[in-house]
């Protein structure tokens, strides 16, 4: 199906979406007139420039991303650059303290020989300040010792609901913590002044700008932050669209921003809830017990709980936005999402992620009118991992082609800082479907044409915002372009692809 409606003057269409060599005018930040030519030309009021080699699409939207987080790995050590735990301790060795805590983020032991993880490794980093290391997918935490003794987490201490304080034999807590337990630590670490977090944010706004990204669906946002974004919102200094989903589990949202809110170039449209937790650290929710470990994963919320915040947010006017990875939370979710329709909310629902997909829940997607919120960059990286939780069930993971032919909308993002930022690599994903190192297809039969993943990244994530203004290049559309140096005929290439300029809004950045 084509999404893309390119007008044209002096010819009546073009038949394929495709990266094109075209003249638009812009007005007012919105498309004043477009043409194809024989080079890229940008026209702003009247103001022409040029781009020799180069294409054009609408502007690229990651539809779930975290833009603190992302903000946070640009100013501090990467530990995902470490291949073993002894990588790892050197590069905690070198983060600075702040606070008097030493934190971190992006560890990943399914890159290790050696995945025992214990408080004492890294007691022998420092025995007398807490240490808290956050899992690359979010879902796990490691801490020492004296984290562990701040938080008054003991052999006594009780797994939280939808957490896990993981013990040895002897009771006594490793430092390892699944989920909801990693807010018994959190909560005790120094929050980052609001300035700090202003720098996050404009940091990460402007490095998704020179990676093409016009618009960000930020996702499970912190009240505290709301502040923070409307400050910069209200001073016109965000240079990219931000729609935001909040923290809906909890409830604070009632008090502290109760209604959606609308801006300059900031939206609050939506909540966010978890049903389960990710797959690494096998906290996602299953049908069947995991092919590597005696268990099912890690409930949450319960339908019932689910329905009643999800259904008390629609009728406040909310969109609702649900984590659920497993088979058996996706289904949890749509059964949530059946009630809601029945009940006569026509709120736009999200699944996000939707890794693991029932075939008897596939088509329910389409008949709920529920988008499937996708990170197509998360099958290439973590397609080995995958394969050893799943086992025979991995057949029913990434279903993309299978969920589109159903009809369902896919709307593609990163889950960025997880993830790249790059939306190339993602699309890459879509089509290709394989790691970079590897040459082989995985599941041939669920990747997505060019047309079908410009359309996931460009043009159905401003349906999942009710936003009918953008996503096109087209006459009175938003002015929101990415200009690249690739035609993207060879897939092969699409990795390799290096971003021009972004106009956002009719606002030209040039980046090359």
């Amino acid at each position: 199906m084509l999404f893309y409606h390119i007008i044209l003057i002096g010819i009546k269409s073009l038949k394929n979406m495709k990266p094109s060599k075209l003249t638009i005018s812009i007005k007012n930040g919105l498309i004043d007139s477009i043409n194809q030519s024989e080079v890229t030309e940008i026209i702003i009021d009247g103001a022409s420039n040029r781009f020799v080699s180069a294409y054009a699409i609408p502007g690229i939207v990651d539809a779930h991303a975290h833009i603190i987080g992302l903000g946070e790995n640009l100013n501090t050590i990467r530990l995902e650059k470490a291949k073993s735990k002894d990588e790892l301790i050197q590069l905690v060795k070198e983060i600075d303290v702040k606070d008097g805590w030493i934190t971190g983020r992006g560890w990943n032991e399914e890159s290790w020989g050696n995945k025992d993880l214990h408080r004492l490794d890294l007691d022998a980093i420092s025995s007398e300040r807490p240490i808290f290391l956050v899992r690359v997918d979010g879902h796990a935490a490691w801490v020492n010792s004296k984290a562990l003794e701040l938080s008054e987490i003991n052999k006594y201490t009780a797994n939280p609901n939808g957490g896990t304080i993981q013990i040895d034999a002897e009771g006594n807590p490793t430092g390892l913590l699944i989920d909801n337990a990693i807010e018994l630590v959190r909560d005790n670490i120094p929050k980052a002044s609001n300035e700090l977090i202003k720098k996050y944010v404009l940091d990460a706004c402007y490095e998704c700008l020179r990676n093409g990204i016009t618009e960000v669906h930020d996702m499970d946002v912190h009240l505290d932050h709301l502040k923070v974004y409307k400050e910069l919102d209200n001073d016109n200094l965000l240079p990219i669209r931000l729609v935001q989903y909040i923290r809906g589990f909890d409830g604070e949202y009632k008090r502290l921003q109760s209604h959606p809110y609308s801006g300059n170039n900031l939206q609050i449209i939506g909540l966010k809830f978890y049903a389960d937790g990710a797959l690494g650290s096998r906290g996602a929710l299953m049908i069947d017990k995991y092919n590597d470990a005696d268990t099912y994963g890690l409930e949450l919320i319960s339908t019932d709980e689910l329905y009643e915040q999800a259904s008390e947010g629609c009728d406040n006017g909310w969109d609702i936005a649900v984590h659920a990875i497993g088979d058996k939370a996706n289904r949890n979710v749509l059964d949530v999402y059946q009630r809601l329709r029945s009940d006569g909310y026509e709120n736009i629902l999200r699944i996000e992620h939707s890794q693991l997909v029932n075939p008897d829940d596939i088509k329910r997607f389409s008949d709920l009118n529920v988008f499937a919120s996708v990170q197509p960059i998360h099958c290439t990286s973590d397609k080995n991992m995958a394969i050893k939780r799943l086992g025979e069930n991995y057949n029913f993971a990434y279903p993309w082609k299978t969920l589109h032919k159903t009809g369902a909308k896919l709307i593609a993002g990163s889950d960025f800082p997880i993830e790249s930022h790059n939306p190339f690599f993602g699309i890459d994903a879509f089509v290709n479907r394989r790691a970079i190192n590897e040459e082989i297809t995985w599941q041939k039969e669920e990747t997505l044409s060019l047309e079908d993943a410009l359309n996931s990244y460009c043009y159905t994530p401003h349906l999942a915002t009710g936003n009918s203004n953008s996503g096109s290049l087209e006459l009175g559309k938003r002015a929101d372009i990415t200009i690249i140096d690739n035609e993207l005929r060879q897939s092969n290439t699409i990795r390799n692809t290096k971003v021009i300029a972004t106009i956002t809004n009719g606002k030209l950045t040039k980046h090359l």
